[in-house]
Order: C-alpha cells, then structure tokens, then sequence
C-alpha cells in the first residue's frame, strides 16, 4: 500500500463522499488533507481563513447553491439553514470539516 498524499488529498473537495471512503479505511486526515471546499451536491461551502488563522475569528463561511450566495460567520447558521441533522451523512461531514477550521488557536 502506497503512502497518502496528503497534498493530493486536499485538492479534492470535501464531501460526504470523500469523508465516507476515509472513515471507511480508518483514515484522519491531517490539516494538510483538508480542503477550504465542501461539496454537498446541491450546495457549495468554501471557508475563507486567513494565513495564521486557527479559530472562529477572522474565518467566513460562503454558501453557495442554486438560489444565491450567503455570508456566515456563525457555522450553526450554516448548518440550521442547510438543515443538516446531526447522525445524517451530510452533516456529520459537514461538522467534521468544521472541525478543523474552528479548533482551538495553538
């Protein structure tokens, strides 16, 4: 078995899909294997960080779907909007990618 490439891995979205194979095969991704876009299908999430950034300040979460674009701060806005239940495929993915972006600053 091959190393991961974690460089490679963080090209690709992040989704239910993505999450799904990795928790399958027991992987964890490092902060180097998580990209700054969730794919929900429907719907986009992109976290706007900036460099040195590793808590709820200073970071953005823009929606995008179908009907428009929406600013957020606040992540359990995102997640009420996008009515993404905890136990559910999409939001246990979508928490798991918050996760990373609002862990405590070093």
């Amino acid at each position: 078995m091959t190393e991961i490439s974690w460089r490679q891995l963080s090209v690709i979205p992040e989704s239910v899909l993505k999450a799904s194979v990795l928790k399958a095969v027991g992987v964890t991704p490092t902060a180097s294997g998580v990209s700054r876009t969730f794919d929900g299908g429907s719907f986009k999430v992109f976290a706007n960080v900036h460099p040195g950034t590793h808590n709820t300040e200073g970071i953005w979460f823009t929606l995008y779907q179908d009907t428009g674009t929406k600013l957020f701060t606040n992540y359990k806005e995102l997640l009420k909007l996008l009515r993404a239940s905890p136990g559910t495929a999409t939001g246990d993915a979508l928490r798991a990618w918050f996760a990373y972006y609002l862990a405590p600053a070093p």
